[in-house]
């Protein structure tokens, strides 16, 4: 018979496993968010479709920076309740505001409040898809 850790192991998905279930669910809410009309893009009819703004293009990016995010905090507080490592604390600390400061900055919450991302929309969306990579890289090599 197998020792109990032995066969939790094999029940545990992978970090690249878990990874991508995060990127997917990340995925799968932006897609979600970026349905419902903005001041942008007034609904059906005539206008831009969906996903052919760069502004629905950053909601799945930034959606995903936050699920990222998200599951690094449940990882780290994890790791936290476990072990009192002050270093766990800290990075519970850097990743919750990294995660307020994506709230602020999204496109949902720009539009929201009637604002469109203007001139910087495109140096915005290549910031969230650099995020979003890191973000990914980490949440992997903290899984491992």
């Amino acid at each position: 018979m197998e020792p109990k850790e032995a066969r939790e192991r094999k029940r545990r998905l992978s970090p690249a496993a878990w990874t991508l279930v995060v990127l997917a669910i990340g995925l799968g809410l932006g897609a979600l968010l970026a349905l419902p009309p903005r001041p942008d893009r007034p609904g059906p009819g005539p206008g831009p479709g969906m996903f052919e703004t760069l502004d629905d293009i950053d909601v799945v990016l930034s959606t995903v920076s936050m699920a990222l995010l998200v599951a690094l905090l449940a990882v780290y507080a994890k790791t936290y309740s476990e072990t009192r490592a002050r270093f766990a604390l800290g990075l519970i600390f850097v990743l919750a505001a990294l995660l307020f400061q994506g709230i602020l900055t999204s496109p949902l919450l720009f539009g929201a409040f009637g604002h469109a991302l203007g001139g910087l929309g495109p140096f915005l969306l290549v910031a969230d898809a650099f995020k979003a990579g890191a973000f990914a890289a980490f949440l992997y090599l903290s899984l491992q």
